[in-house]
């Protein structure tokens, strides 16, 4: 934050190095949030030349796409201040993201196909024909997946900075109130129904439209632990159960569909 050339610096070779890629989107977020759009996109521009350096010679779009997205929910973060709207654009990104490797880029996509084949027809053999054919736009749903995932998290990283240099605590009380409202919740479910009728190929897109409700579950379960004093015990106890339940990621979803109607902080609260 002291300077152009710093920031610039750390996104750059962050996005540079593929895995600390998260860390440099970050960083150009992290300007957005605190300086404006006007020196956000500066930082990101100069970003843009390693992420697309690493898109050409090391054929791996993830940096690149994760950059702009992040880049995108952090404007849309400062201007709003509402991390739900943020979430959303950043399903938005993904799925600009795998709708347009999905039309303009098959080679790609066939490309990693062929990479990660041997591995299915291994997983194939082994689950008797049960595991089903990937195609192209899977592969598509899984970049763009990957996409509103790491650029969340870019986000929120970020956003922590912020909190520790200028707001101490902002963070922390942010993440515990964020929740979806209902609108939100009706636009992500109705995507997800339309993406099911729209054939074979958009059969997994749809996760992309569940990253928030979990974001949102997450921000539940540790405002209610957080806010009655419960300790990081429980903490600790609901992610191993998270780890080992599947189920349970069900459930955390559908605590956050709920939670977008009723606001369960607020009853807790008037019922403590």
């Amino acid at each position: 934050m002291k300077g152009r050339f710093q920031a610039t610096a750390v996104a750059a070779l962050g996005i540079a190095t593929l895995m600390f890629a998260w860390v440099g989107a970050a960083a150009a977020a992290l300007v957005t949030l605190r300086k404006g759009t006007t020196e956000g996109i500066y930082v990101v521009f100069w970003a843009l030349l390693p992420a697309i350096a690493v898109a050409k010679f090391a054929q791996d779009v993830g940096p690149l796409c994760m950059l702009l997205v992040s880049a995108g929910a952090a404007i849309v973060l400062r201007n709003t201040r509402s991390w739900p709207l943020a979430l959303v654009f950043s399903v938005f990104g993904g799925m600009c993201t795998a709708l347009f490797l999905q039309q303009f880029a098959q080679d790609y996509l066939a490309a990693i196909l062929a990479t990660v084949q041997p591995m299915l027809d291994q997983l194939r053999s082994q689950s008797a024909g049960r595991l089903p054919q990937i195609l192209t736009g899977d592969i598509a749903a899984v970049i763009g997946s990957s996409t509103v995932l790491w650029s969340v998290l870019a986000l929120m990283l970020a956003r922590w900075w912020q909190s520790l240099l200028y707001n101490p605590g902002g963070f922390r009380t942010e993440m515990w109130s964020m929740r979806l409202p209902a609108v939100a919740t009706v636009v992500l479910v109705a995507v997800m129904l339309l993406i099911g009728r729209m054939g074979e190929e958009f059969r997994f897109w749809g996760v992309m439209c569940l990253l928030p409700f979990l974001a949102a579950g997450l921000s539940l379960i540790h405002g209610v632990v957080g806010r009655f004093g419960l300790g990081r015990v429980w903490l600790v106890v609901f992610y191993i159960a998270l780890l080992l339940l599947g189920p349970l990621w069900g459930l955390l979803i559908l605590a956050a569909i709920v939670d977008s109607w009723i606001d369960i902080r607020r009853r807790l609260s008037k019922t403590a």
